[in-house]
């Protein structure tokens, strides 16, 4: 049996640990108290935006048009656009189930039945992950909500918007209006629910209390809920430790 020097093992630890090394998903600047600056991000000009159909959510009164990228590649002179796991072309961005729309979004585009004029959901660049209709909410409170899981920052800074950066929680109107950012800036998105006894939105995030640019067991998790049925409320956290 061949035997390898001391050498070539601590070698090859040293290898093996560089190449799977996580990459940290925050990145502080190196100046703690500089203020959060305007990013710029890397253009991927090899996308291009399209349009889904419109999303009808059963007695609301606005149409939501979902904006997205699909990738083209250039072959022998023909354009082609990017492939599915099917391999068939693909000009998809997303896929609707029951209430939530899945995908990845660089926006919305929002259309009142009455008109045809349609607006930006966001002003800003972003991701969407996903986007819910609380349907039950609004059954109870006859208030349309949406709920859309969102990354807002290119938390890593590598010049993109993609699933490295943190994902944050958004709640809003389904006409844009009402709109607030629910999860606290930095805190990485863990889950949330809705409770219709008490018509409130429940959800936890996870913060980089030891600030070395990763999301691990050493790091605090915060528990939060936001009140549906009343306009202009406060995110409030709750302590069930203690």
């Amino acid at each position: 049996m061949k035997l390898f020097s001391p050498a070539f093992l601590i070698a090859l630890t040293i290898f093996c640990s560089c190449r799977h090394e996580p990459k940290p998903t925050l990145v502080y600047p190196a100046d703690s108290t500089s203020q959060v600056q305007e990013q710029v991000l890397i253009k991927d000009t090899t996308l291009i935006l399209t349009g889904e159909l419109p999303i009808y959510f059963d007695s609301t009164d606005h149409l939501l048009f979902p904006i997205g990228s699909i990738k083209l590649s250039q072959r022998s002179s023909k354009i082609y656009f990017g492939s599915g796991s099917s391999g068939n072309s693909s000009f998809s961005i997303g896929y609707l189930s029951g209430n939530t729309f899945s995908g990845d979004l660089d926006n919305v585009m929002i259309q009142h039945l009455d008109s045809s004029i349609f607006r930006p959901l966001f002003e800003n660049e972003i991701k969407i992950r996903s986007l819910q209709f609380l349907k039950s909410i609004s059954k109870l409170t006859k208030q349309n909500w949406i709920v859309l899981s969102i990354t807002d920052r290119d938390t890593n800074n590598d010049g993109k918007l993609d699933d490295e950066d943190i994902e944050s929680l958004y709640a809003s109107f389904i006409d844009g209006k009402n709109m607030v950012k629910l999860t606290p800036e930095l805190h990485e998105l863990l889950d949330w629910k809705i409770l219709e006894v008490n018509k409130r939105l429940y959800f936890r995030t996870i913060e980089d209390s030891d600030r070395n640019g990763n999301f691990d067991k050493q790091d605090i998790i915060h528990h939060f809920y936001y009140q549906l049925d009343k306009l202009d409320q406060e995110v409030k956290e709750y302590f069930p430790l203690q």
